[in-house]
């Protein structure tokens, strides 16, 4: 077999700027070059680009998902009786589990909504349907099946109150069973979508270990936990704490390039004359259920209590989720421009070259604010405020036929886009709250090292304020949201 990959050696460069070098800092602890390194070189349209992400990403999870199974299976099989902390222990494993069947079965909605109810734009078909190829996927649903049938062998030792016993084994065992039928769910989902790509009518035929990698990017993490935490390689480890961060962020970045290209794909296609508006309005709606998905992955962090995350947080040292370039990509490629957004990027030293070439191409908002004016919505040379205002007429409802419904659903799709993305910024606020508390000189305060001292306060290079302060951004789309204000004015 051929491979198509570009070279993966671990602790990729980036092209950020660091002043420190020695310390991790994002793209290295997550691997971030590396992970894009493997994405399949074949993929190109934005359906190849979804299908690649919802893989990749099935896979960290089911990686992740079967080291807790088999740690619950440890105890289940031991024929011991466990001490109450014991089973808290075992309960927050098997929890992880279900949230992480959440994502899964989520990702299958997404996929089985996009990829198999019409005929998508990929160019190639998998060789073989058969799931065994992907053999954490089939470790995982022997571990399942073995963890169901043990479901009721956990028992708690002899002079525990017998009132939070029940409670206990109790919340074990439900667990273990919604596990074991969400699994049902995700078996059925990967098969399906093995099926549909092995039947797909495309000439070219690819084996499924040439589109996934699994060892490759299943090393990154391993190259991580070795370089950062090698306490959790240890025979005797714990917790699979360290691997869950590592996951979770892992996750994310493979399915920024799914959002990148789809936001890209439908700029282009609103920049066609005619605008393919409906074509446009699809991809947005991907995207909008893709950063839904993202408000449901940012659960697993909090999988962990916050002393748990006490344990390894010193190992992270400098690293912060502001360097992802590829989140920066996404805001950019959308319609962010703020100026203070712009002003923060460049003091961190974050806008790198490309994130640069992005910030001077049309956006996604001003593809359709050209779009809107092409149709005679309002003129390019009206004020913001009257744009806003002839916005509003276009969306409100009218007893008339209306020529432009496609600009009205294309409008909506876009505000559900938006408002996605701050929920997720809310939720991802309320994630690092619980985890750190509200102490501040974390994370993205190193960067303030690169700026001026005079500015970093007002600049919010700290964790949370920094994180809070993207909330008080201008919108994305500042025109639709302004719309909303007029529609009610009449």
């Amino acid at each position: 077999m051929t491979d198509t990959r570009r070279d993966t050696s671990a602790f990729a460069t980036c092209a950020h700027i660091y002043k420190d070098a020695d310390k991790a800092h994002y793209c290295s602890y997550i691997q971030v070059p590396g992970l894009l390194e493997t994405f399949y070189r074949g993929a190109r349209t934005t359906d190849e680009f979804l299908l690649c992400s919802n893989l990749y990403a099935n896979l960290l999870w089911w990686n992740l998902q079967q080291k807790e199974l088999v740690a619950l299976l440890h105890l289940a099989e031991a024929g011991q009786s466990l001490t109450p902390e014991q089973v808290y222990d075992a309960l927050k494993r098997i929890n992880r589990c279900v949230e992480i069947d959440r994502i899964l079965l989520q990702q299958g909605i997404i996929a089985r909504s996009e990829l198999l109810r019409h005929n998508p734009q990929i160019n190639f078909r998998f060789a073989s349907a058969n799931p065994d190829q992907l053999e954490i996927f089939s470790l995982t649903a022997r571990l399942t099946r073995r963890l169901e049938q043990l479901a009721g062998n956990f028992r708690l030792q002899e002079g525990t109150d017998e009132a939070a016993s029940e409670h206990l084994l109790g919340a074990l065992k439900d667990l273990t069973l919604n596990h074991a039928d969400n699994f049902n769910t995700i078996q059925r989902d990967f098969r399906d979508l093995l099926w549909s790509m092995h039947e797909h009518p495309a000439s070219k035929v690819v084996d499924f270990g040439e589109v996934v990698p699994v060892e490759a990017m299943l090393d990154f993490a391993r190259a991580t936990l070795e370089r950062y935490h090698p306490q959790a390689l240890a025979p005797d480890a714990k917790t699979n704490d360290e691997l869950t961060f590592i996951t979770a962020h892992q996750a994310f970045e493979v399915w920024f390039p799914s959002v990148i290209h789809a936001i890209q794909e439908a700029t282009r296609l609103l920049q066609l004359r005619p605008a393919h508006t409906w074509e446009a309005e699809a991809l947005v709606r991907r995207v909008a259920e893709i950063f839904s998905l993202f408000g449901r992955m940012i659960h697993i962090p909090q999988t962990m209590t916050a002393s748990d995350y006490i344990e390894f947080r010193d190992q992270l040292q400098a690293g912060s989720g502001v360097e992802s370039f590829q989140f920066r990509a996404i805001e950019l490629s959308a319609g962010l421009r703020d100026k203070r957004y712009r002003k923060i990027m460049d003091r961190m030293k974050l806008m790198t070259d490309d994130l640069q070439i992005l910030w001077d191409a049309p956006s996604l908002n001003m593809a359709f604010m050209d779009t809107l004016a092409g149709r005679g919505i309002f003129d390019p040379a009206d004020e913001p405020t009257v744009k806003a205002q002839k916005i509003a007429e276009l969306l409100l409802p009218s007893s008339f036929a209306n020529p432009n419904v496609d600009l009205t659903a294309l409008a909506e799709s876009l505000v559900r886009f938006e408002q996605n993305v701050e929920l997720w910024r809310t939720d991802h606020i309320a994630m690092v709250t619980r985890m750190i508390g509200r102490k501040t000189g974390t994370g993205a305060a190193t960067y303030a090292q690169l700026a001026n001292p005079a500015d970093t306060e007002k600049m919010h290079f700290d964790s949370l304020p920094y994180l809070r302060n993207t909330l008080t951004y201008q919108k994305i789309f500042p025109l639709l949201w302004d719309a909303r204000d007029f529609m009610h004015d009449r």
